[in-house]
């Protein structure tokens, strides 16, 4: 989500005891969407298969989802490309989260969770065949030190894939500081990829205005994920059409 509570400890334990967010969210995001996922992002299974193509790993190979949250989107990803999957996120709420519903996936031990974050994994270098990162990236405080951290985890050739949002024009200041300063494309390229693409996928926008949407004409309720939701929802739809939904692709170089 773009908007969270005080921590991210917090913001995961609300997903945990929303029904609204388990149950309603994804359906509004896309019908699409296997019900195990249970995604805390704004990622629709064409997003999650485009995910899955963008990687090129192929059966038994080690994908790291960093900042996993509780983990569906990754899960997903590597149940769909037979991947191994190592989960790192900096909640252990949303580690312990993970490893609870890798069963769901059909998974069970090739997929581990570890605490972590963007700027320090605690992964070994160049241990990941693929690195995927979903609508998180925007929230590290120093984007230089996360890109190189992603970088060096990954093998050469390796490859990244981030999902977040961009300010159509830099340095807007009706745009949150996390969107308006953050442009994927030079962030990567000065941590020493290569094949840099950021592409705009406006659908997954126009679905996270749906969201939004479906939440505000929804009668309030002691349902705390529809009360985030709506909450979120109040802000965000004033910003969108100020900012661009993006796909990021990188390679790490041989």
């Amino acid at each position: 989500m773009s908007d969270l509570p005080e921590s991210f400890d917090e913001a995961f334990l609300v997903s945990e005891r929303s029904e609204w967010l388990r149950r309603t969210f994804p359906t509004l995001l896309d019908a699409d969407l296997p019900p195990e996922v249970e995604p805390f992002s704004f990622v629709p299974a064409s997003g999650l298969e485009e995910v899955a193509s963008a990687v090129r790993v192929g059966p038994g190979g080690l994908l790291v989802d960093i900042a996993c949250g509780r983990g569906g989107p990754g899960m997903w990803v590597a149940r769909r490309i037979g991947a191994t999957l190592c989960g790192v996120d900096s909640s252990p709420v949303a580690v312990a989260s993970a490893a609870r519903r890798r069963d769901a996936f059909g998974l069970g031990a090739s997929a581990r969770f570890v605490v972590g974050d963007l700027t320090g994994t605690g992964l070994d270098a160049g241990v990941a065949d693929a690195v995927m990162c979903v609508d998180a990236f925007q929230f590290t405080e120093d984007r230089d030190l996360a890109a190189r951290e992603l970088r060096r985890v990954l093998r050469p050739g390796g490859r990244l894939v981030l999902t977040c949002w961009e300010a159509r024009t830099p340095g807007d200041a009706d745009v949150v500081e996390r969107f308006a300063t953050l442009r994927c494309g030079e962030v990567l390229r000065a941590a020493g990829f290569a094949d840099v693409d950021v592409a705009e996928r406006p659908a997954w926008e126009q679905r996270r205005r749906a969201v939004y949407e479906a939440a505000l004409g929804t009668d309030p309720s002691d349902d705390p994920g529809l009360t985030l939701m709506q909450a979120e929802a109040r802000t965000a739809l004033a910003e969108m059409p100020r900012i661009k939904r993006v796909l990021a692709t990188a390679t790490n170089p041989e």
